[in-house]
């Protein structure tokens, strides 16, 4: 605590250990505006640490905390760095994806939105999937709109990180399907639905910065979920 501020800190113990250090972000005024109040973002966090715990949900999990920090046990390799590893094999990944799903379903069966999902806010302790980075965390009606925007999110990020490998992200919707509350794949639906003009926006932007892999993701995402049966 003693050394300059970051916002995110790996700590180490002698007995090996691991956590990370997380304080409320220090932001300019232009990114201030563009992210938001981080003393905001920090307090939705702590909540949704909590609130998962209570729950029983999987939750990186809170060690210690301080006014304006919190300490969480290492909750595993985020999901693109599972894919990545060349040590595990094809049915370990495809378990945390489905892991993952399922998580995600039981957090919105509690009645609660991650507000981010995205695959890298995604650990796998290589029994559970565990959330982390909720600084957008809300309570949230059970197949309702924000829930059905965690799901667009999480498919996304995988679509912009694996455009042409669609298994990780297959394995995280079918588990979801069958953990979610009645009703949240037509709630996912609808929102694609009035997300339409978002992906003829994209595919317009995306002929001019051809380079952008999240533009291309958009019409990838849509065009899945609009087709997604449940």
């Amino acid at each position: 605590m003693a050394e300059p501020p970051r916002r995110v800190r790996r700590v180490e113990l002698p007995d090996g250990r691991q956590f990370w250090l997380k304080r409320v972000e220090r932001l300019s005024g232009r990114l201030r505006l563009q992210k938001g109040d981080p003393a905001r973002a920090f307090a939705a966090e702590r909540e949704g640490l909590r609130a998962l715990a209570a729950a029983g949900l999987p939750v990186a999990g809170l060690a210690a905390e301080g006014p304006d920090w919190v300490l969480m046990p290492d909750a595993g390799p985020v999901l693109p760095e599972v894919v990545r590893d060349p040590g595990r094999d094809e049915a370990e990944k495809l378990r945390a994806f489905e892991a993952a799903g399922r998580a995600l379903g039981r957090l919105h069966w509690a009645g609660m939105a991650h507000g981010r999902p995205a695959v890298r806010d995604v650990c796998w302790d290589g029994r559970e999937a565990r959330f982390i980075d909720l600084e957008r965390f809300r309570r949230a009606k059970r197949a309702g709109f924000w829930q059905a925007a965690d799901v667009v999110m999480f498919a996304q990020t995988a679509f912009t990180l694996w455009p042409e490998d669609g298994r990780w992200l297959e394995a995280a919707l079918g588990a979801y399907a069958v953990s979610a509350p009645e009703g949240s794949v037509a709630a996912v639906r609808r929102l694609v639905g009035w997300l339409r003009p978002v992906g003829w926006l994209a595919a317009g932007l995306a002929r001019l910065k051809s380079e952008s892999r999240e533009l291309r993701a958009v019409g990838l995402t849509l065009a899945r979920l609009r087709a997604w049966e449940g």
